[in-house]
C-alpha cells in the first residue's frame, strides 16, 4: 500500500467566502480556492465530478498546492485529490459522500434562483434515525425515515408512504446527506407540486456488497432485502408514523442498485406498491419480468404509475431501452426518459424532483 506520512499530518483545504458562509454552501459564481500542503508529493491533482479531465494543480514555495477555480458550475459535486497516484479525501472538510467505502468529498455550489437540492427557507420536514433488530437478517440494522412539513403538529392526518433506495456503492444515509431528498422533498411541497409523504430509506445491503455477475448472490440478496422490507422496515414505519397502508399510498423507487430493488419488488407485488419507479436502475429479476410481462392486463389494472429513466451516457442504457421495448410490446403503460447525463447523483436528483410530483396525484 502506498503511504504519504507527511500528507496525512498536512492535508488544508480552504473556500473562499467560507467566512461569510458557515453553512459550507457556495453560492454559483463565487471562486473556490483548493489547497493542499503535501511537501514530499511530486504531482497533485484535483479530480471533480464537475469535469471529465482533473485540474493541475500548482506548488508554491512552501511546499503547499493550489488552485483557484474562477467558474464553478452549480451543482452537489463529489472531489478528492490525487496525490502521487493515491486518492485522498480532504479531512477538514466535513461534507462527504456516505458510501461503503467513502471516497469523496462535497461541494455544494449553489443556483440561482435555487435548484431544487439547494437550502430554501421554506418549511422543512424531518429526518429520523431509526435502528432496529431485524427478524430477516437476526442481527442490528439501520434505516431513516424523513416526514414532511407540518406531519409533527397534523393530528390523525395519515400520509403515503415512499420507498426511496440508494445504489450499490451507497448506503441509506446517503439520499439524504448527498442526494438532498430532503430538501428536493421540502422545496417541492412548499411550491404545491407534491404531495407531503413519508420517506423511508434501508439499507440496500442485506448481505453486503453483492458482485457484479454473481447471480446467486444477487438472487439471495434480493430475498433478503424483500425480506427486510415487508418484516421489518415497513411494520416499524407503520408502528411508529401515521402512513397509509394501501397499495394506492405506497410507492418504491431506487437508484442504479436501488432502481433494480424497486422494479423487482414493486413489479412482483402490485398488491403492496401502485407506483414504482426505476432511476438508471437493472431491468427487475428475470422471474418477475417474466410473471409481470405475462399479464399486461393486471399490470395497467394496478399500477397508477411504472417510471423509468436513464442518462444517455449511462452503461444501463441498452438494457433499460430492452426492458422499456418489453413493455411497449405488451402494451403496459409506463412513463420512459432519455435524459443526458451518465450513471451519476445530478442526473438522479433531477430524477427525483421530476418524478416526486407525479406520486398519489390519483389517489384520494
Amino acid at each position: 500500500m502506498k503511504t504519504l506520512p507527511v500528507l496525512a499530518l498536512a492535508l488544508l483545504l480552504t473556500f473562499a467566502a467560507r467566512a461569510q458562509n458557515p453553512s459550507g454552501i457556495l453560492k454559483s459564481g463565487e471562486p473556490v480556492t483548493l489547497k493542499l500542503r503535501a511537501p514530499q508529493a511530486k504531482e497533485v491533482t484535483l479530480r471533480g465530478q464537475w469535469t471529465k479531465d482533473p485540474v493541475t494543480m500548482t506548488r508554491g514555495q512552501d511546499g503547499g498546492w493550489s488552485v483557484t477555480l474562477d467558474a464553478m458550475p452549480a451543482g452537489v459535486w463529489e472531489y478528492s485529490f490525487a496525490v502521487d497516484g493515491l486518492n485522498v479525501m480532504d479531512p477538514q472538510n466535513p461534507a462527504f459522500k456516505p458510501q461503503r467505502e467513502p471516497q469523496k468529498s462535497v461541494l455544494h455550489i449553489a443556483s440561482a434562483p435555487p435548484a431544487p437540492w439547494d437550502w430554501q427557507d421554506v418549511p422543512h420536514g424531518t429526518v429520523h434515525q431509526h435502528g432496529y433488530a431485524s427478524k430477516a437478517l437476526g442481527r442490528a440494522r439501520e434505516l431513516w425515515v424523513y416526514t414532511p412539513p407540518g406531519y409533527e403538529p397534523s393530528g390523525e392526518k395519515k400520509f403515503p408512504l415512499l420507498v426511496l433506495q440508494h445504489g450499490s456503492g451507497d448506503n441509506h444515509r446517503t439520499w439524504v446527506e448527498h442526494g438532498k431528498a430532503h430538501w428536493i422533498l421540502d422545496s417541492l411541497i412548499a411550491a404545491g407540486k407534491a404531495q407531503p409523504m413519508v420517506v423511508v430509506m434501508l439499507d440496500g445491503h442485506p448481505l453486503g456488497q453483492v458482485p457484479r455477475g454473481d447471480e446467486a448472490k444477487r438472487a439471495a440478496s434480493m430475498d433478503a432485502f424483500r425480506r427486510e422490507l415487508f418484516d421489518d422496515a415497513l411494520p416499524l414505519v407503520e408502528s411508529l408514523y401515521r402512513v397509509k397502508k394501501d397499495a394506492a399510498h405506497r410507492a418504491i423507487v431506487g437508484l442504479s442498485m436501488g432502481g433494480w430493488q424497486s422494479l423487482t419488488v414493486g413489479l412482483g407485488n402490485m398488491d403492496r406498491f401502485a407506483w414504482v419507479g426505476s432511476f438508471s436502475g437493472a431491468p427487475p429479476e428475470p422471474a418477475v419480468a417474466q410473471s409481470f410481462l405475462g399479464d399486461p392486463a393486471a399490470a395497467n389494472s394496478k399500477l397508477r404509475l411504472l417510471w423509468i429513466a436513464v442518462g444517455k451516457d449511462d452503461f444501463l442504457r441498452q438494457r433499460n431501452e430492452e426492458f422499456v421495448a418489453a413493455l411497449k410490446d405488451k402494451s403496459i403503460r409506463h412513463t420512459w426518459q432519455l435524459t443526458e447525463g451518465a450513471h451519476a447523483w445530478p442526473v438522479w436528483r433531477g430524477y427525483l424532483a421530476e418524478f416526486a410530483p407525479l406520486l398519489f396525484a390519483e389517489a384520494p
